[in-house]
């Protein structure tokens, strides 16, 4: 008597996968232990996801750095972001979450002790509001990645101050009062 498996689900669509009306494997597999996916979500996950994903990970630290201005633990938002991808979010949808939150929703950085750790609690908000917004505004989203990579090519200049002379000599007060005495 063959032991019956139990009922296991998708990681990206969370359907149900019955082991043993498939015990082949035909329409499901699994990627590591306890990862099981329907091979088609799998495929269409795996082609959704763009080649240069890796160039929001720069469009990450851009955003913090130049738009919010703000000093970030580059160690702890790493290791949030590699945490994130594991739990299927990209890069991109990392980007337009800390976007999304704050320069829409004006969220306060300092709250967030230096990291980006508000991404997994407002990633399907941000996906809604952007694809809200793709939908009001053909191509806002093309446009956003088309300013961010123009900003990567755009040369910056760094503008050193020199030491500011006085304009005027300074008075010696001593010369004053003896001149009034006289």
């Amino acid at each position: 008597m063959t032991r019956k498996l139990p009922i296991v689900h998708c990681r990206i669509c969370g359907g149900d996968i019955d082991r043993n009306a498939d015990p082949d494997g035909n329409e499901w597999f699994m990627a590591s232990r306890n990862y099981y996916y329907h091979k088609e979500c799998y495929k269409n996950w795996k082609n959704s996801t763009p080649a240069d994903d890796k160039e929001y990970e720069r469009f990450i630290y851009d955003f913090i750095s130049r738009d919010l201005k703000v000093s970030y633990d580059y160690f702890m938002c790493e290791a949030q972001r590699k945490k994130f991808l594991k739990n299927h979010m990209t890069n991109k949808g990392i980007f337009f979450a800390l976007k999304y939150f704050y320069d829409i929703k004006h969220g306060d950085w300092s709250k967030g002790s230096g990291g980006i750790g508000i991404v997994p609690f407002i990633y399907s908000e941000s996906c809604a509001y952007w694809i809200s917004q793709e939908q009001k505004n053909s191509g806002i989203v093309a446009k956003i990645e088309q300013q961010m990579k123009e900003r990567q090519i755009r040369k910056t200049k760094v503008i050193r101050h020199k030491e500011d002379k006085p304009r005027f000599e300074p008075i010696d007060l001593d010369i004053v009062t003896e001149t009034e005495d006289n």
